[in-house]
């Protein structure tokens, strides 16, 4: 479907991922982790941040692809918004370097490399990177570092008010990696990984997922990998950390957040583009077909739906909207190839236009299937013009419910036409659940099985 189908548009996501409300805290025993002493204060954190992250960009080369900025952006807020202690400006931008590299100056400022995007094998494990450096933000580790500092220098400097400018010249601080602001102990890297480990759970993402991606970067130990390793020193036993932590929280969350769609845009199509010579356009680049699907399923859970899907491809969930698909199925933020399981709600009137239905029109049982199905179909056409029904049947069952199966083309955000296969199922509550398929009209073949095992395998609630 094109990318103004509901819940298919790229940044309309986006939009969603930074409008979640603010879930309550997991109630339990967490560890209460305090910030070290400190000479700053945190609007002195601020500024200190501002004035490196103004060096920053004026030396680093960055991404300038909008929806890698957004997309990174806008998870970093949320997951910043679950930080303890004062609420810093935090913004996070990429940098355009395929070494593996996280910089989180004080005040919020924070550099994620393209390169650690790359390493991230999904959206909760570069979560938790993000979550690790605004850790160190929020425990104000960065100027702690400082303070230590400068007071080994100036040992009276304890008793008084101090003034950035001065303490930055007086230590040399700058932007560099070898910067004392830049680099923490293993005592604030394991304070990091508790804190980080919090704001992981409390935003529904699986903090283990953090310690995954911390141990593959450790097994690296390529170039790639050096300089996070001069600013990040190894902690023994990280996942262990992470385990007690998540002990103490209860466990493990319910109804955890998996991967994104959005993640593997960004990590795919838009860096690649950029990489490429894209540059701000993010033209450039090649999407390439994804593998086939896996012949091998594996089972989602959700509070309403249960099915099986290819164990190749990845599941996201966007309010009450699912999405299965393979890597690089997403084109733009539009699907190109994979399915979309949604709901639509019918309303008491019938529009008239399809006509594929039979018997008699009338308003009388707005919700029967099959003007309910009408419904969504002209719903549908008022974002996407150029669909049109190739062919309806009706005898399908979904779950053993009645439903409708019927095969739609549409323009593809590939380019040319997409074949598009519709099932829609009635509800006890009168809404109206639907399943899309997507794949290019020359691939269709290829993907028709997978899209019929898993409305084949859907279990609904009674």
């Amino acid at each position: 479907m094109s990318a103004k189908v509901k819940n298919a548009a790229f940044l309309g996501a986006l939009v969603c991922l930074l409008a979640l409300p603010a879930l309550p805290a997991i109630a339990a025993d967490r560890t209460n982790v305090r910030p070290g002493w400190n000479l700053f204060t945190t609007q002195q954190d601020i500024d200190m941040g501002r004035a490196l992250a103004d060096e920053a960009e004026r030396t680093l080369v960055l991404v300038t692809q909008p929806n890698a900025n957004t997309y990174i952006d806008a998870l970093g807020k949320q997951l910043a918004a679950y930080a303890p202690g004062t609420k810093y400006p935090f913004q996070f931008k990429i940098i355009d370097d395929d070494n593996i590299n996280i910089y989180a100056l004080p005040g919020g400022f924070i550099y994620v490399s393209r390169g650690l995007i790359e390493a991230a094998q999904n959206e909760p494990e570069l979560a938790g990177a993000l979550a690790h450096e605004i850790a160190h933000v929020a425990l104000r580790h960065g100027t702690a570092e400082v303070s230590q500092a400068y007071v080994d220098q100036v040992p009276n400097a304890a008793r008084g008010r101090v003034n950035v400018r001065d303490v930055m010249s007086r230590l040399n601080i700058h932007f560099d990696p070898d910067s004392i602001a830049l680099n923490y102990s293993r005592e604030d890297e394991r304070q990091a990984d508790i804190v980080a480990t919090q704001i992981m759970a409390d935003s529904r993402f699986d903090p283990r997922q953090m310690s995954n991606l911390f141990q593959a970067l450790q097994g690296d130990r390529s170039n790639r990998t050096a300089g996070f390793f001069i600013n990040h020193p190894e902690v023994t036993n990280r996942a262990a950390i992470v385990r007690g932590e998540l002990q103490n929280l209860g466990g493990v969350p319910l109804n955890l957040r998996g991967d994104s769609p959005d993640f593997h845009s960004v990590k795919e199509r838009y860096l690649l583009s950029d990489a490429a010579g894209g540059g701000a356009g993010g033209a450039g680049g090649t999407f390439g077909t994804p593998d086939q699907p896996s012949s091998r399923m594996t089972t989602y859970q959700g509070r309403d739906i249960e099915f099986r899907y290819p164990e190749n491809w990845r599941v996201s969930e966007d309010g009450d909207s699912i999405s299965i698909a393979p890597d690089r199925g997403f084109v733009n933020g539009s699907m190109a190839y994979g399915m979309t399981i949604s709901t639509f709600q019918p309303q008491d009137r019938y529009y008239g236009r399809n006509s594929f239905q039979t018997g008699p029109r009338s308003s009388t049982n707005p919700t029967n299937l099959s003007r309910a199905t009408d419904q969504l179909l002209d719903h549908l056409r008022e974002s996407n013009p150029n669909m049109t029904v190739a062919w309806t049947d009706q005898r399908r069952r979904v779950d053993g419910r009645a439903a409708i199966a019927m095969q739609l083309t549409n323009d593809s955000p590939l380019g040319g036409r997409e074949t598009d296969w519709l099932v829609t199922v009635l509800m006890s509550d009168g809404s109206l659940r639907y399943f899309v398929g997507v794949a290019p009209e020359s691939d269709f073949s290829r993907y028709q099985r997978a899209f019929e095992d898993i409305v084949d395998s859907v279990r609904l609630e009674r």
